[in-house]
């Protein structure tokens, strides 16, 4: 397989949307699980380190080759089969997730993960960082979607997994019961993903989307609360935050409504059609919020596929915005340090009510809250000017994410840990249930040659690091 070392063609896998930049040491672009299971054999033998990649629209740096020989999946496209009656489609790593739900569209199909790139990203890259999405809210992410997995491992040797259906397993270890669940969320880690099963379920029917504009953060949060817990119904398909920054940066979109002067955040909603128009659901779903701050009259209202593709878009737009903000300043080190921990639906108001306190004392220059919080996921974005700005936002993120781990929740509600996250790892979990994990990736990548420096800080095989 032809290794491509030119200067300019690599230039353009040295980054993600992280905004670090890292060196490859050459790129290659296989055709076939049997061209990865060969190069991966030769790169163990060579002791060479391999990244494999998709479209690099990861966040934490995941996708950012370290000197590593970079492996290129994008070649690898298509949906191969669609089996109508189990509902499973059978899909290469390197197809777009826009194009697959396009494709099982057209069979009425449906399949939920709906990870905010996806008319860039690849199903590839949203299993190995477990992606999720608005509609996560109601669906879930990736990981319960993924049926199978065929992967080649450290030894080029090529398997594959599939979940197992039977109501009962006491063969050995818990988190060993089901192999497909090591692989997905493994950021590259454990092996190259070369053919992935997902399942689908039929058509969900049409809906409307809203963008509800709130008098306040605190009551557009105890509105995403109210869904959660179902104290308030009919449950949405998704619910999405816009605190009052991303509403500004909303409103640069040059698309965007007029956002009410009395805003103080907003909620993105989706409603299921369910055989009513769209006065019914205004009626029946949205007026009520009024009486929790909303302001209804305000709303923006998706009703045809133009308009709510433009929601989309806006809420898209946010995060856009905010890594060119922070790319203002990679020339002086500068980078974006984002928070997205998850905690559980009852924790959501403490661990917001925390964020505001620790951010108003460690006064960061720009502070946006957006993204999943009807999960208790919200996205966090601040950004640092320069490296010293950059490592003190750090500190401020661990605090964030300490206080998340405290309420019972997670550091990485997605996306994973990638690189620029590893300090955040220990704050999780005991040396113990770290060294377990580095374990099982000595076991499966022997030589060390996978993903180099995603998920574990350190030499995994020396111990160092976390």
């Amino acid at each position: 397989m032809k290794v491509n070392k030119d200067p300019e063609v690599l230039e353009s896998v040295l980054q993600d949307e992280s905004g670090m930049k890292g060196r490859a040491a050459g790129l290659v672009r296989p055709a076939s699980a049997a061209d990865v299971a060969e190069l991966v054999a030769q790169c163990a033998a060579d002791s060479t380190r391999l990244l494999p990649i998709g479209c690099q629209t990861a966040t934490t740096g995941a996708a950012v080759p370290l000197d590593d020989l970079v492996v290129s999946l994008t070649g690898m496209t298509g949906v191969v089969d669609i089996d109508r009656d189990r509902k499973i489609a059978e899909v290469l790593p390197g197809t777009i997730t826009w194009d697959l739900k396009q494709t099982v569209a057209d069979e009425g199909l449906y399949y939920p993960p709906d990870p905010t790139s996806e008319k860039e990203c690849t199903i590839g890259g949203n299993v190995v960082c477990n992606a999720s999405g608005a509609r996560s809210f109601r669906w879930g992410m990736t990981a319960p979607w993924v049926e199978g997995i065929e992967v080649v491992t450290g030894k080029g040797e090529t398997h594959r997994f599939f979940r197992r259906s039977m109501d009962k397993n006491t063969a050995g270890y818990g988190p060993f019961h089901d192999p497909v669940s090591l692989f997905v969320g493994s950021e590259g880690t454990l092996g190259v993903v070369t053919r992935i099963w997902v399942r689908l379920i039929d058509d969900p029917g049409p809906f409307y989307a809203f963008v509800v504009f709130f008098d306040s953060l605190e009551n557009a949060l105890q509105t995403a609360v109210g869904y959660r817990t179902a104290r308030l119904a009919p449950s949405p398909r998704c619910c999405e935050l816009f605190d009052g920054e991303a509403l500004r940066i909303f409103s640069t979109h040059p698309k965007a409504p007029a956002v009410p002067d009395t805003a103080g955040a907003a909620l993105y909603l989706e409603f299921d059609a369910n055989d009513r128009d769209l006065e019914q659901i205004i009626s029946q779903d949205l007026a009520p919020l009024s009486t929790h701050g909303a302001l209804v009259d305000d709303t923006m209202v998706g009703e045809n596929l133009g308009e709510k593709a433009l929601i989309r878009e806006l809420r898209h737009h946010i995060p856009e915005t905010c890594n060119s903000l922070a790319a203002q300043h990679h020339k002086t080190g500068g980078l974006k340090v984002s928070s997205e921990f998850c905690v559980p639906p009852d924790k959501i108001l403490e661990m917001m009510a925390f964020v505001e306190k620790t951010a108003t004392e460690h006064g960061p220059d720009l502070l946006v809250r957006y993204g999943h919080i009807g999960n208790g996921h919200p996205h966090i974005f601040t950004r640092g000017k320069n490296a010293a700005e950059v490592a003190s936002l750090k500190q401020l993120a661990a605090t964030w994410c300490k206080k998340a781990v405290s309420l019972g929740g997670t550091v990485s509600g997605e996306h994973g840990i990638g690189k620029t996250r590893t300090y955040l790892l220990p704050i999780q979990y005991p040396p113990q249930i770290i060294d377990a994990m580095k374990a099982v990736k000595r076991v499966f990548d022997p030589a060390g040659i996978f993903a180099v420096g995603n998920v574990f800080s350190g030499d995994v095989f020396s111990g160092d690091g976390p």
